[in-house]
């Protein structure tokens, strides 16, 4: 089936929720850079404009207003070739959408979250137009099927000419992979080409990475933009591109957390992020934060005078241990085990020294750490970000080596974590929904009964403090929860 468009144009930003006019102005220089280049057609991520997971800034009347005029504003800077993305549609009419607008808005009651969704637009010099989502649109009366976050695959539609595919979805470990398959066959199947375009960044604990591609009618690929990257550029339909290949798995990983952390960063007003050095996982967590920031930006605190991590980076460093009180004075209190005492006062002391300087303080924690409560709450477990909140040891093993060389001493005599074992039981019972009593009675006996039981008990007595954690950067797939919190999932 052939084409309305040989050459078609991809801009892949980095949108901000609710930041109209920096966002308009990334849209309109990769739109020129693909109209240099010969666009035809031209298509930015679903969120481009509006940026990704607005939250309750859909519901106020102001946010709706500056969008069509942001909206207004671009169809304005088009040339010659079209452009789609989507913008936030309500079913309340004009008259209620704009009476009363003159003012101070507030969120206004009449726009419920439940009333606003997601629609593909066509924007044409002075010229926007809303689409179907799901169906097929008829553009300069070419047949174009178009579709927000696609689930799976596509039934054969027949009789089209292109697939535009917004996908809003996050990004994951295996998404690369998964969506190749997946986009390769929806185009042979249904002899039409196919684009799916997605945005990069972060939005609360989400990353969105990129990637997007395009296949000609026969499945193959033609263009595959760069993973966790802004770009804008063009696919050629009679011509296909140098594919870049999937980077392994430990440079994605190391590519998704260096993202993670810079946009965390910088799209909340800090400066740069302070982390503790004390901890098993600050060597990672301190190459990750200066490969995002720059060294520059980075602050290491020590209460043991042990900077040797700062020092190999080239970050600043700040030993805080003389404002720690005596261990005499702590021992009046009466306590036996001091510990946790002296644990929150090293994390007062770094967010006092974070907040003073506009730094974002990180909390070193991983995975195992958090699911089975070891930490001490408002202790390690400080700070507004743990960027290796949802890394198993393993994975900060296999990103440490992978950064020891270009490092030398800063990781010291590396060795694969312990409790592989145990690592797994947690993994199955808390990712994977698999209740303890399936684990227990697999016919491979893969899992001893006693580590089974003791992992969920862990787990189920470290519910509370797990609620009171600093956000966590997703990058496993989601799978299927009971609806219903862990601590109760796992009383079997």
């Amino acid at each position: 089936m052939p084409t309305p468009y040989t050459k078609i144009g991809f801009i892949q930003n980095a949108p901000m929720p609710g930041d109209f006019s920096v966002n308009l102005r990334t849209i309109v220089q990769g739109y020129r850079e693909c109209l240099d280049h010969g666009a035809e057609l031209v298509i930015a991520p679903a969120e481009a404009l509006c940026g990704p997971d607005p939250g309750d800034l859909t519901h106020r009347r102001s946010y709706i207003r500056q969008m069509r005029q942001a909206f207004d504003a671009l169809s304005r800077e088009l040339g010659s070739a079209p452009l789609l993305t989507c913008l936030y549609s309500t079913i309340i009419t004009e008259e209620e959408l704009w009476d009363g607008m003159l003012g101070e808005e507030d969120v206004d009651p009449e726009i419920p979250a439940e009333n606003l969704t997601l629609v593909p637009v066509l924007l044409e010099r002075d010229s926007v137009t809303e689409l179907d989502d799901g169906e097929q649109n008829f553009i300069d009366d070419h047949c174009i099927y178009i579709s927000i976050s696609p689930e799976g695959m596509l039934p054969d539609l027949g009789g089209l000419e292109l697939m535009v595919h917004f996908d809003t979805s996050p990004w994951h470990m295996q998404a690369p992979e998964k969506d190749a398959e997946e986009r390769s066959w929806e185009a042979r199947s249904n002899g039409t080409p196919v684009a799916c375009v997605r945005a990069v960044g972060v939005a609360g604990s989400s990353l969105y990475g990129g990637g997007s591609v395009l296949y000609n009618a026969d499945g193959k690929c033609m263009l595959r933009m760069p993973l966790f990257r802004t770009a804008a550029t063009v696919g050629d339909l009679r011509r296909a591109k140098p594919l870049r290949a999937f980077p392994e798995p430990e440079e994605r990983l190391r590519q998704a957390l260096v993202m993670g952390i810079r946009d965390t960063v910088r799209r909340n007003g800090y400066s740069g992020v302070c982390l503790p050095l004390d901890h098993p996982s600050s060597a990672l967590l301190a190459a990750l934060s200066c490969e995002a920031l720059g060294a520059g930006n980075v602050c290491g605190i020590s209460f043991s005078d042990h900077c040797t991590i700062a020092r190999a980076l080239g970050c600043d460093s700040r030993d805080l241990s003389p404002a720690l009180p005596e261990p005499s004075i702590l021992s009046r209190a009466g306590l036996e085990h001091p510990e946790p005492l002296t644990a929150r006062l090293q994390a007062a002391l770094m967010q006092s020294f974070a907040e003073e300087r506009g730094l974002m303080l990180l909390s070193p924690l991983n995975r195992r750490d958090i699911m089975l409560g070891n930490f001490t709450l408002y202790g390690d477990s400080c700070g507004l970000l743990a960027p290796l909140g949802k890394l198993y040891p393993m994975d900060v093993y296999l990103l440490s080596r992978s950064y020891s060389e270009e490092h030398s001493g800063l990781f010291g005599a590396l060795t694969p974590p312990p409790h592989a074992a145990q690592n797994r039981i947690l993994h199955e019972l808390a990712d994977l929904n698999v209740s303890a009593g399936e684990l227990i009675a697999r016919e491979d006996k893969l899992f001893n009964e006693n580590d089974v039981r003791y992992i969920q008990r862990r787990i189920i007595a470290s519910a509370f403090k797990r609620s009171q954690l600093p956000l966590m950067l997703s990058i496993e797939p989601p799978v299927e929860r009971l609806n219903i919190p862990i601590c109760h999932r796992l009383n079997d």
